[in-house]
């Protein structure tokens, strides 16, 4: 081999060395912050009592879902972060985290509830939304994480099976739980009908009903009529950067927690 072709050689070693370094690098940051999300998070659920399983009275199992609602400690939580308004709970999924909502989309989108700058990000509702959900749509977001956090679970109601096992989300507001039935899960377009959030008349929020129902993977047979209060619930999806899974379920319940 010649001088020239020897260095040639040599510096094709050195770029693919090079290369597979940046590339652990970078998958070392990657893991280190889904790390640091996961502690994050955990840390939180010190804010959340379970309710307990009741004992069957002939000594069988419980039930698969506890009785009782979770108790969330909301002082304790806007203490770490005023921004808190609710904490969700999709017990198909096992999704349970606090829910934020700042001065605009983007800032939770990539910071942790602790203020921490990290790609897991914060569950977060849309800024233009009232923070009671007291909206006719109200949408919340996740990322879609590969380590299945966040709403990283979420195209899992694509199963028609697990929406006829676990068919209700939750969420938990100072004094009460707000309980979602779901009646439409799709995957979507960025910047949909699912993202509407002002209905300037009453026939807009049906003309959003009817379309929203119209795109669900599978029906449902649950009802929806202009009185009811919507949440919508969004994440990426993986395949296509200009589609969202996307979760909807209308309020059938407030309980006094």
């Amino acid at each position: 081999m010649k001088k020239g072709e020897k260095l040639l050689f040599l510096a094709g070693i050195l770029l693919a060395i090079g290369a597979l370094a940046f590339s652990a690098w970078k998958l070392r940051g990657i893991y280190g912050e889904y790390q640091e999300g996961e502690d994050t998070y955990e840390e939180l659920a010190s804010f959340v009592e379970e309710p307990e399983d009741t004992p069957k009275p002939d000594g069988g199992e419980p039930d698969a879902e506890p009785d009782g609602y979770l108790k969330i400690d909301f002082e304790g939580l806007q203490a770490v972060n005023p921004d808190v308004i609710a904490w969700i709970d999709i017990p198909g999924l096992s999704i349970s985290y606090p829910v934020v909502q700042g001065t605009d989309n983007a800032y939770y989108l990539h910071h942790l509830f602790t203020g921490e700058y990290n790609s897991s990000g914060s569950i977060f509702a849309d800024w233009h939304n009232q923070p009671d959900f007291a909206d006719p749509n109200t949408i919340v977001y996740g990322h879609n994480m590969k380590n299945g956090s966040m709403f990283g679970t979420l195209s899992h109601y694509q199963d028609q099976a697990l929406w006829e096992a676990s068919p209700y989300f939750y969420l938990y507001v100072p004094g009460k739980v707000l309980k979602y039935q779901i009646f439409s899960c799709y995957a979507g377009y960025v910047g949909s009908e699912a993202y509407t959030y002002a209905f300037p008349e009453e026939a807009d929020f049906q003309a959003f009903l009817k379309q929203i129902r119209s795109y669900a993977g599978y029906d449902t047979g649950v009802e929806v009529v202009e009185t009811d209060r919507v949440v919508t619930l969004s994440t990426c999806v993986s395949s296509r950067r200009d589609y969202r899974y996307i979760v909807h379920g209308k309020l059938t319940e407030e309980i006094a927690n």
